[in-house]
């Protein structure tokens, strides 16, 4: 009872957080589908090539900067004032450190509650689902490793685990605040912070460490190009950050830039406040000033 108790403070908080959000110029910003106001420069025309020059109003640029520094395919090429210029491409990666994934991303948390029964049915219905290789593989590990070794699964388990969170959301939803794991398993709905909490938990079930990141997609298609405030995960397969996004599967578009403004590092009752600082680190506009050839 105190635990559903203190879970319902959390949502409040999370959902005035939202509210507060909404009404500052980092509105964009909050974690679920919102437009960011995005121009082109004259010289600039569709369609874009691989890379991208940008210029980002953003609160603090130096601390914009040194969070960048966690991903390669985005060069900081300086800045004037609150404006950010950076180029950045199509395949940004995670930078690997030394050491392997720390623990936090394979544990269950307040969050990513994969522990839960209706995500423990989510789970088994992949593994059911999407490839007896994944579950002969998963099932020949001991309980006590898969609690504690970090198992080496292929890019293909992110890419299944990616279509199938896909396809089990049948009601995406844009009124949701941030939903847990568990709550997505039962309601299969919510926006794009919803698909990314259920498949950090199916795969941190699988004993693959996954996190959480919060940041801006620009999105272009035959005509049109908008940015758009998105959450997605970065799962830990063959060695490297691979970029896992089931809310965005199958979706038509000629090129997509991810530009992260934050990793979600406190997945405990106190990660509304932790996504304060995607709020702060995201941009509150964005300008196009020149394209790959």
């Amino acid at each position: 009872m105190k635990h559903k108790i203190v879970r319902r403070k959390v949502t409040i908080i999370t959902l005035l957080l939202s509210l507060w959000a909404a009404n500052t110029v980092y509105a964009q910003s909050t974690p679920k589908f919102a437009v960011i106001p995005l121009t082109l420069s004259e010289n600039v025309s569709l369609p874009f090539g691989n890379e991208i020059l940008l210029d980002i109003k953003v609160y603090d640029p130096d601390l914009v900067s040194s969070v960048l520094g966690q991903w390669r395919g985005i060069e900081v090429a300086g800045h004037h004032n609150n404006l950010l210029r950076l180029s950045i491409s199509e395949n940004v990666t995670a930078v690997v450190d030394d050491q392997p994934p720390h623990s936090q991303y394979l544990a269950n948390t307040f969050v990513i509650d994969y522990e839960e029964a209706s995500v423990k049915e989510v789970t088994s219905a992949f593994l059911s689902d999407y490839g007896k290789g994944v579950k002969k593989e998963y099932e020949g590990i001991s309980a006590s490793v898969q609690e504690t070794k970090v198992q080496s699964y292929s890019a293909e388990v992110g890419a299944k685990i990616e279509a199938f969170i896909a396809n089990y959301i049948t009601e995406p939803s844009y009124i949701h605040s941030f939903s847990f794991a568990s709550t997505v398993a039962k309601s299969k709905s919510g926006d794009c912070t919803e698909y990314a909490v259920l498949s950090a938990a199916v795969a941190r079930a699988l004993t693959i460490p996954a996190r959480v990141v919060v940041g801006t997609i620009i999105v272009e298609d035959n005509s049109n190009v908008e940015a758009i405030g998105h959450a997605w995960n970065e799962f830990w397969l063959d060695g490297n950050w691979r970029r896992i996004d089931a809310a965005m599967y199958g979706a038509e578009s000629i090129n997509t830039f991810y530009l992260p403004s934050h990793i979600l590092s406190n997945e405990g009752p106190g990660y509304a406040l932790n996504l304060s600082k995607a709020v702060l680190n995201s941009p509150e506009s964005i300008t196009i000033v020149k394209k790959d050839r």
